[in-house]
Formats: C-alpha cells, sequence, structure tokens
C-alpha cells in the first residue's frame, strides 16, 4: 500500500540515494499520528498532515508538486493531481459560506454538506486556455516571466467571469503578445494545480493580423519558430502545453 500524504502544493515523498518513490507503511511508522485521512482505496492511502514539523524522520521529505511533476509517470500524476485537488477543495471550505456552520464531507459524493442549513458546497474549478497558434509553418512561443532558464511554452491564461472559452482565447493573445487570430479550434483539456483546481483548456488558431508586441508584466519574451529551431520546452512533460508542443513537432 503506498502512500500519498499531501500538505497545500508539496508531496511527501521517500528518497533512496536519488530515487524519489511515494513512501510505504515502514517508512511513515514515526508520524502516522500527524496524518489526516482523506479517502483510501485498493491501492493508496491519501492523508494530509497536521501539523506540519520541520524536519521528517529517516528517508522522508516534503517536494514541491511542480518537481514531483519530474519523478512519477503521468499515469500515477493523474492520482496525485486528482487528490491534491480535493485535499485543496476540503481544506478551502471547512464552513458554509451561507451560514458559516460546518461542512461535513459525504460517504459517496464529492460535495461537502453544511451540517445546519444542508448548503451543498461543490469544488470550485477555474478554467483556464492556453493556445498553439500557427503561422504557416511556425508556432507562437513564450517565456513567462517567471520561467526558469530554457523553459518555454504557449499563450495561457484564467477565463474571466460572463467570457466564452474562445473569447478568452482571442483576450488573451491579444493582451500577453498584441496580435489577432483565427480559427479558434478545441485540442483537448487537462486538470492542472497551479494554483489550484484548474482546468487548462487546449486550442489552436492560426495568425490572422498584427505584430507581437509582448505584456512585460506577464511575457518576458515571445517569437514564431518553427521545427527546426524552436528555444525550448516546458518544465515538464506532464503538462498539456508539452503534450501540445511535442505534437507540432512530431507532424
Amino acid at each position: 500500500m503506498l502512500h500519498i500524504i499531501i500538505t497545500q502544493h508539496k508531496i511527501l515523498v521517500h528518497q533512496n540515494d536519488e530515487k524519489i518513490s511515494l513512501p510505504q507503511k515502514e517508512h511513515i511508522s514515526q508520524i502516522k499520528h500527524m496524518l489526516i485521512s482523506i479517502v483510501q482505496t485498493d491501492e493508496y492511502l491519501v492523508s494530509g498532515i497536521d501539523p506540519v514539523p520541520d524536519n521528517f524522520p529517516g528517508s522522508l521529505k516534503l517536494i514541491h508538486l511542480r518537481q514531483a511533476l519530474n519523478y512519477f509517470d503521468d499515469a500515477l500524476l493523474k492520482v496525485i493531481v486528482y487528490y491534491q485537488q480535493l485535499n485543496s477543495y476540503y481544506d478551502t471550505h471547512k464552513f458554509c459560506g451561507i451560514c458559516g456552520s460546518r461542512t461535513m464531507r459525504q460517504d459517496k459524493n464529492k460535495f461537502l454538506l453544511c451540517s445546519q442549513c444542508n448548503h451543498e458546497v461543490y469544488p470550485h474549478i477555474a478554467p483556464s486556455i492556453i493556445v498553439r497558434i500557427h503561422k504557416g509553418d511556425e508556432i507562437l512561443m513564450a517565456r513567462g516571466i517567471n520561467f526558469a532558464p530554457n523553459v518555454w511554452g504557449l499563450i495561457a491564461g484564467f477565463v474571466e467571469v460572463g467570457e466564452t472559452l474562445e473569447n478568452a482565447v482571442r483576450r488573451e493573445v491579444h493582451e500577453e503578445v498584441g496580435i489577432e487570430i483565427k480559427n479558434i479550434r478545441y485540442w483537448g483539456s487537462q486538470p492542472w494545480p497551479f494554483p489550484s483546481n484548474s482546468i487548462m483548456v487546449g486550442f489552436t488558431a492560426d495568425y490572422k493580423s498584427g505584430e507581437i508586441v509582448i505584456d512585460p508584466v506577464e511575457i518576458e519574451q515571445a517569437a514564431f519558430y518553427n521545427r527546426h529551431n524552436y528555444p525550448g520546452r516546458p518544465g515538464t512533460t506532464y503538462s498539456i502545453a508539452n503534450k501540445m508542443i511535442s505534437e507540432y513537432l512530431s507532424q
């Protein structure tokens, strides 16, 4: 039985030399009293931890979820991301927004229920868009201002209130790089826990008009690149950005 132990945007792992894995029963014996059960399946015991100690015994260490993206395969990452988002939902909806009473977890459903007024509280999912823009044989690639060195991606951003997904694509592209696009087409989607409980909805589009003028608050660099001179890749192979760029490169 493997343990998925989550706190905020970090996960507890077992480190043996350079190898990172999920901890097993024998690894967590000294911290069992700190664990708060979230859910149990046939394969995993999912828990939170409180209080979070300054140091963990033995081979245990906390790593950021972004680091975890580099150590686990896609199948396990989907499980980890799912439970991280579920735990974030539980942590941020402990009280009813209507009457202020404690909420209760349900045995069969994911929603929380107010203990006094029976208000049902469902997870809040923040939709965001990401778009691969084509101009002839090139695609637009960009570096966000907080990207690590050599990390490049695609234009992305959150959907605003009252906005369609397609309008969000047009707005984000115009705000971040100043160009107009056309032929917006759905590509796919991916749950994404950064910053929390988001779902990334991917699109492709074609360049229409305009010169690239970057928003320096969001973007450090942006330009059109082809398969032979692209400047970098996203920081993790798990991300939808990487999958969209990989598809372009393989064509």
